[in-house]
């Protein structure tokens, strides 16, 4: 009776040990990710704590393609750049009315803020979806190009803030116009550096917001703009702690180290926002040249393959960046060239 025990148990341990292998060998486990990704908030969708109607009459509502509007203002501002950065300089001059620009400053300022406003009246804008634009690992460039047009109505806020208070609503619309701009950039949810870029746009409209609410005598405003812009906090901060993630990239003697496989799968896999997940799927063509075990190598090629298949034209062109990158692009990407 003991032998037969003996045996079964035998026979159960060995099939254990089989299982085990079997698991090892052919179902190799990848990276868990780490609080880096599995805190509080940092799979939801984030959103400015409070709503846009706390600093504007109403909510944008017009119809049509605001992206439209702001390629008009693209368009200008190109066309005039070297004359519009040159007002730019007079900045701090201009608010405090030590330094006044022409009316042939202002009308340039406003062939570039005029569609800006045009696109602020608007509800949605579909800037990525609405033509092919490429993905690459490049910051794209059209978060640098927003940037640029949004320092035009900024400039014309300090030009009617130092004319005096009977010009105080207009620089409170140009203000306004920045907040919406930023809100499209962010609502669209299209790439990472984009919807920063609109965070930052919304946080600097709420700050001059407050200055001039400040000037105008108006404080239960001038609190409506510190608690949007308070309420800003929470999300630029989880934001940029994803963007460090995704793009956590080393170099050493020993090669080029990437993100955390684990953590990057999971942004791949569960984050709600779309930009986040596009700059996740860039990040496992990182993950795919410095990842280490069979688990990794083998969850992070069929996450690709899976997303080379997304009904999501961005996030299948971020797949394809991914799949392309090789060893020269690494270090190209590892050395910041």
């Amino acid at each position: 009776m003991g032998n037969k025990l003996g045996w079964i148990l035998a026979g159960i341990f060995g099939a254990f040990v089989i299982i085990v292998l079997a698991k090892v060998l052919f179902f190799p486990s990848p990276s868990d990710p780490t609080r880096a990704t599995t805190g509080p908030g940092m799979l939801t969708l984030q959103k400015p704590a409070e709503p846009l109607t706390s600093l504007l009459p109403s909510a944008p509502d017009g119809e049509g393609n605001a992206a439209d509007d702001y390629r008009r203002a693209w368009k200008s501002y190109d066309k005039n750049t070297d004359a519009i950065k040159a007002m730019f300089k007079h900045y701090f001059a201009v608010i405090k009315d030590e330094y006044r620009l022409t009316d042939d400053d202002v009308a340039l300022l406003k062939s570039v803020a005029d569609p800006i406003a045009d696109g602020a009246a608007k509800k949605d804008m579909s800037f990525y979806l609405s033509e092919q634009m490429e993905v690459s690992y490049d910051r794209p460039v059209e978060a640098g190009q927003f940037q640029n047009i949004a320092e035009v109505p900024r400039m014309l806020f300090a030009h009617y803030i130092g004319k005096g208070e009977e010009h105080y609503p207009a620089a409170e619309k140009c203000l306004f116009d920045i907040l919406v701009l930023g809100h499209h950039l962010v609502e669209e949810r299209a790439r990472f550096d984009i919807v920063r870029t609109g965070i930052g746009l919304q946080k600097n409209a709420s700050e001059l917001l407050g200055q001039l609410y400040g000037k105008w005598n108006k404080p239960e405003r001038v609190k409506a703009a510190r608690n949007y812009r308070t309420g800003l906090r929470d999300m630029s901060s989880i934001y940029t702690e994803l963007y460090a993630v995704a793009w956590k990239l080393t170099r050493a003697e020993s090669g080029a180290h990437g993100p955390n496989p684990g953590d990057i799968f999971n942004l791949v896999a569960n984050h709600a926002d779309r930009a986040v997940r596009v700059e996740a799927i860039l990040s496992l063509g990182m993950v795919k040249l410095t990842c280490a075990g069979r688990g990794d190598h083998k969850r992070v090629r069929d996450l690709i393959d899976e997303k080379l298949k997304s009904d999501d034209p961005i996030e299948q062109a971020a797949a394809k960046c991914a799949d392309a990158l090789d060893e020269e692009g690494m270090q190209r990407l590892a050395s910041g060239e």
